[in-house]
Order: structure tokens, then C-alpha cells, then sequence
């Protein structure tokens, strides 16, 4: 319900062009596979690739890993990142190929596409209430940290991209005997005889002797190798221990009210609630049964009825379950009807059914506010709150610094200048990368610091979530393959296991071949084994204790009676008999035929598009359009392998 005026309708604008981007970029699949091939000559400077006149840089490519990977614990993993560089590259530079491919196709996104677009992303609009700029700009700036330019850019060739791939898929089509062919194939159903062989009921019969364990581990070692552990001396200055020496005086509050008196002026607002019903998309018909609940809804509030329960039953708006509650609104942050409606209303007082573009509400003014400057009296725990924040941040950006520099110059003496400031020395435990540590808790900037210093090196100060910390690596264990006795307990977990599973599937193949000769039933009983018998099932659905119907491979084409071969589904074994088969009833096609239609043709489609895509970036590297710096390549892989 945001109305873009001329005053603000740019800022807004770009406001939502970044939020928008971040939600695409931070969401993209990886899809593509490594690039690779073409003309290697070297592009200028740090270029990884080249497409036309454009580069892509291995910043861009560091900084596009790191939005990625941004709220993933990968992020973290420099070895995982850069498993991904070479795909991500490659998403980079098919990206710029289609926008090139689409200018030359004179495909073009005007800036009323833009703003329709981010126009319907419901989190900017709950409700159809724009969230408003310095929301949106906070979100944005938390989430992302790209720059308006950028965000702009990748918007638009978000929107290149999605016109250029209908331009190309629109011929696509699904025939009705491939709809036909599906829903047979999703619907035919069979039904078996079979027996599982769970590795867990065997586990009570490994035998685990030293020699065989010896000789399990020294199999593969290497799978037991320890990472590196650090352990550090350090100390801590917390939020508590600087705030003890803050003092906030009155004049001081006085002197930041007063020079900061425009932070303190409220203009004309409305505290409001509503209930909205929408009607976008819906008939004439589902408006007017709309319309009738409204004013039921209306008549029970004017009755005495619970506004906050009311809306919480009946509006379809984000803000339902707060009881309808919107909160403080402003001239110009809403559509017109909503706005005009609002601050007409006296405080406790209820609208009457109101329509917007959105849908049909009800608003209820529960506070009003004229224009005004707050008073010091006002606003001042919120100054010392405000000023006590910015006063602890600053001592402890202080201490740590002077802390630091001291320690730094004098690193055998660590304790002793820690305590001569008040404060007191410890130590952590060994801990690997990524790992928290107690007191210290978990940082990206803890872990990097710590595992970059020599032994007996001070680095700091640090973040973490805690304070500041100045840090002192005092020991270093490598990463190194154990010995047997550092990993017992692991090595023989894993012995058993797969002992566990060779004697299932023993036993599974022993029953395969007892079946060759005789029946399925009696040779199963021979061996102690009692066979279940299935439902009738479709390739979609789950057979228990064996697994879905498409991984029993064999149950919809031999015949029955006949036995299948030993199939591995996870760690178990399944032998099976097929009973019987029931062909897919051809009088409940039409029930599923729209939806098989939309999905195989969806899937044509992004084959089609795909194949686009690779053919295209062939054609660039043959032309010599797009040129790759593999050597560049690999020089950026390594720079993540080392860290």
C-alpha cells in the first residue's frame, strides 16, 4: 500500500531494487557445471573471464562466493567455497553472455518492469503496507551490502534473463500421448513379497579382535586424520566490565538532546489496526461474499466484539496473528483511502468497510499524535540508553587497543600487564577451526585470527560475541593421521558398521541364490527369514522398511513370480518377489492430466533452456566472444586452499 510520491519515489525505488536483489542472489542454485575449454589467453589485469568488452574479476568472484555463502555454515569453510568457485564462475559468465545476447536481440526491461516487480514481493508489502524506507534500508544493509548500482544491475538482468528464456522455450510443447505415457508410468502399481536385511540386527554379531581393527585402520588411516587445534591465553574486556567505567552526566544528555533536536520532532501519525480481506484476483462474485463477511465482521465489532480476536479469525493480512496491529503510520505511507480514513478517525474509534487496490479493510485508531517536539524529560532514557551503548563500545575499543599495543610489545609478559589493568588472564582449551570456544564463543574473526598467528604471537583486539579479546596462540597441535589409540572408539563404531553391512548383504545373497532353485517363500523360511507382503504401490510411494517404489528396481518390469537381484537401498538389502501388477485406471487421467501437463512441460522447458544456455557459451568460446584465465583461475582456488 506504499504510494510512491515524487519526493521519495527514487530513494524508495532503490531501496527496494537492493532488497529484492538480495533475496535473488543470496537464493540462486547452483546449476552449471565447471567451465572449462575455449580460448585460455590471458585477459587484462585480475579478469578471471572476459565476455565482450566486460570482466569478471576475482574480487566479483570472491565477492559473489561470499553472498552465496553468506548465511551458510560453509561460509565459514574456505575448502568448500572454493569447490564451488569454478560453478559459480561459470554462473557468473553464462549470465553475462544471455544479458549481451539479449540486447542483441533488442530484449530490453523498462523501468516499469522494475518497479513491478518488487512491487509484488509480499515481505516489502505485508498486506499491502509498504514496510517503509528506513526499514527496508536497515533490512537491506543487514542482509546484503551491495551497493545501489549494483542491485540495480542485477535486477535488470534477473528480468533479461526471464524474457530471453521464454523468448527461446516459448515453442516448447507436451503432447498429450507423453501426458498419457507419464501418468502410467506415475500411477501402474505392483505389489511384492520381500525381506530387508538391516545392517543394526547383525551388529550384536561382530566380532572385533585387535588384529582385525589393526588391520581396519590401517586400511584408510587418512579417514582419521585430526585437524589442527590452537589453544589460546587471552583476555576478555565484556560489555558489564566497560560499562562499570562509563558515567553518562545530565549536561551530557542535555548537550545531545539539544544538538539533535530534529531526531526528536514526531510528525502527524496514527497508531492503527485493521482487518483486511482481500480481493485481488478474486471474481465479482467472490468480492460481493467478501463484502458480506466484511460487514458481519463490522457489525460484531460495533457490538462489543474483540477487534484484536476478530482480526486474528478473519484478516488475511501478515498482521493477523498481532491482532491487526500496523503500528505508527505517517502521511504518505499508505494508499490514499487507507491514509484519508486513518487520520480522520478519533482514538478507540472504528472505520467502516474501507477499499483499497488490496482488498476490503476495517481500521481501528487506537492513538493519534499531533506534530510536535518530544521533551527532554521524553526522550531522555532512551539519549542515556543510546549514549551508554556508544560510551561501553568506545572503552572497550579503547582498553583492548591499549591492551594490545602492550602485550604486543611485551608478549611474556601477558599476565601480568593484563592484571596491572584490572582485568584477568586465561587460557582455552585446544580448539579446531570453526569451533566454539568457551568464554569466547564463535567468530569468523576469532577463527581466522587465531589460526593466522605464529606460536606465541599476540593478535588482537578481536570481536566476539562477548567484547573485545586480545589473543596469544601458546600452543599448536598439526593436523596429523593418529594413532590407532587416539581414535579407538570411532574406529571400531565404524568397524562394525561395516562388518554389519557385508553380513547383510551375505545373508541378502545367500537368499538370491537359494531363490534360483527354489521358492521364494520356503527359501526364505529355510533361512530363518519371514517375507512381508506389500501394499499395491506406485513408484512414488513408500514400501516400509524397503523404500520408495522407485528405488526397487526391477518391481514394475519383471513378471510375476519372478525374483529380483540383491538391491542396496541406503545401508540395507532388499530381496524381492513380484505378486502382481495393476495397470494405471485410464478413467481417472483426466483428474491428473493439467498438472502432469504443467510439470513435464516445465521440465522441457528448463532442458531446453539449459541446452540454450551451454550452446551459447560454446558459441562465445569459438568466436573468441569469451575468453578464460584459467591460469588466473587457479591462482584464485589457491589463495581459498591455503587459508
Amino acid at each position: 500500500m506504499f504510494s510512491f510520491n515524487r519526493t521519495n519515489s527514487e530513494k524508495i525505488k532503490k531501496y527496494l531494487l537492493i532488497f529484492f536483489l538480495s533475496i535473488v542472489c543470496l537464493s540462486m542454485v547452483i546449476v552449471m557445471a565447471p567451465i572449462g575449454g575455449g580460448d585460455t589467453s590471458t585477459p587484462q589485469g585480475n579478469a578471471l573471464a572476459t565476455i565482450g568488452g566486460n570482466s569478471i574479476t576475482s574480487a566479483e568472484l570472491d565477492e559473489k562466493i561470499r553472498d552465496q555463502f553468506r548465511n551458510s555454515q560453509m561460509g565459514t569453510n574456505p575448502q568448500m567455497m572454493a569447490m564451488f568457485a569454478p560453478t559459480m564462475l561459470d554462473q557468473m559468465v553464462i549470465s553475462d553472455i544471455l544479458v549481451d545476447q539479449a540486447h542483441k536481440m533488442g530484449i530490453e526491461v523498462t523501468d516499469a518492469e522494475v518497479l513491478k516487480t518488487f512491487e509484488g514481493i509480499p515481505w516489502l508489502y505485508p498486506g499491502g503496507n509498504f514496510v517503509g524506507a528506513d526499514k527496508a534500508a536497515q533490512m537491506i544493509a543487514d542482509n546484503t551490502g551491495k551497493t545501489l548500482p549494483q542491485f540495480e544491475a542485477l535486477i535488470r538482468n534477473s528480468l533479461l534473463e526471464d524474457k530471453i528464456r521464454a523468448v527461446i522455450t516459448d515453442g516448447v510443447e507436451v503432447t498429450p500421448g507423453e501426458v498419457l505415457a507419464q501418468y502410467r508410468h506415475r500411477n501402474n502399481k505392483t505389489k511384492i513379497d520381500y525381506v530387508v536385511f538391516d545392517p543394526s540386527q547383525f551388529i550384536k554379531d561382530v566380532k572385533v579382535t585387535p588384529e582385525a581393527l589393526d588391520a581396519f585402520f590401517k586400511k584408510d588411516s587418512a579417514k582419521y586424520k585430526l585437524p589442527e587445534e590452537r589453544q589460546l591465553r587471552y583476555v576478555l574486556i565484556d560489555a558489564d566490565q566497560a560499562r562499570a567505567r562509563v558515567n553518562v552526566t545530565d549536561a551530557e544528555l542535555h548537550d545531545y538532546y539539544t544538538q539533535h533536536l530534529s531526531d526528536y520532532r514526531v510528525p502527524d501519525r496514527v497508531k492503527v489496526a485493521h482487518i483486511l480481506f482481500k480481493t485481488t484476483g478474486k471474481t465479482a462474485a467472490e468480492v460481493a461474499t467478501l463484502e458480506k463477511t466484511a460487514a458481519d465482521v463490522l457489525n460484531q465489532i460495533r457490538a462489543g466484539a474483540n477487534f484484536g480476536d476478530l482480526a486474528k479469525k478473519y484478516s488475511e493480512d501478515s498482521t493477523a496473528q498481532a491482532g491487526g496491529e500496523l503500528g505508527w503510520i505517517v502521511h504518505g505511507q499508505t494508499v490514499a483511502n487507507f491514509e484519508s480514513t486513518a487520520f480522520s478517525l478519533k482514538p478507540g474509534e472504528v472505520s467502516g468497510l474501507i477499499k483499497t487496490e488490496y482488498g476490503i479493510h476495517i481500521i481501528k485508531v487506537e492513538d493519534k499524535q499531533v506534530a510536535h517536539l518530544q521533551t527532554f524529560d521524553e526522550v531522555k532514557g532512551a539519549i542515556q540508553a543510546e549514549m551508554e551503548k556508544q560510551r561501553v563500545a568506545e572503552v572497550q575499543d579503547s582498553l583492548s587497543t591499549s591492551l594490545a599495543t602492550q602485550i604486543k610489545a611485551n608478549p611474556q609478559n601477558f599476565a601480568d600487564i593484563v592484571s596491572k589493568a584490572g582485568f584477568v588472564a586465561r587460557e582455552t582449551p585446544l580448539f579446531k577451526f570453526n569451533q566454539p570456544v568457551p568464554d569466547l564463543g564463535k567468530s569468523d574473526g576469532l577463527d581466522n585470527l587465531t589460526f593466522e598467528l605464529r606460536l606465541n604471537e599476540v593478535g588482537g583486539p578481536v570481536s566476539v560475541p562477548r567484547g573485545e579479546a586480545v589473543i596469544q596462540l601458546i600452543q599448536l597441535s598439526p593436523e596429523h593421521v593418529p594413532a590407532l589409540d587416539e581414535v579407538r572408539p570411532q574406529v571400531e563404531e565404524d568397524f562394525r558398521h561395516q562388518e554389519s553391512v557385508d553380513m547383510a548383504k551375505d545373508k541378502a545373497q545367500k537368499l538370491a541364490e537359494l531363490a534360483k532353485t527354489q521358492d521364494f517363500d520356503k527359501a526364505a523360511k529355510s533361512l530363518g527369514l519371514t517375507p512381508k507382503t506389500s501394499n499395491d504401490f506406485s513408484e512414488t510411494e513408500y514400501v516400509e522398511g524397503a523404500g520408495n517404489g522407485s528405488q526397487l528396481t526391477g518391481a514394475f518390469t519383471l513378471d510375476p513370480g519372478q525374483v529380483s537381484s540383491v538391491i542396496s537401498v541406503g545401508n540395507n538389502q532388499v530381496l524381492f518377489k513380484v505378486i502382481s501388477h495393476t495397470p494405471a485406471s485410464d478413467a481417472d487421467f483426466a483428474s491428473q492430466r493439467d498438472q502432469i501437463k504443467e510439470e513435464l512441460l516445465s521440465q522441457k522447458r528448463n532442458l531446453e533452456f539449459e541446452i540454450y544456455r551451454q550452446n551459447l557459451k560454446d558459441q562465445y568460446l569459438r568466436s573468441g566472444q569469451l575468453k578464460l584465465n584459467e591460469a588466473g583461475l587457479k591462482q584464485f582456488l589457491a589463495s581459498y586452499q591455503t587459508q
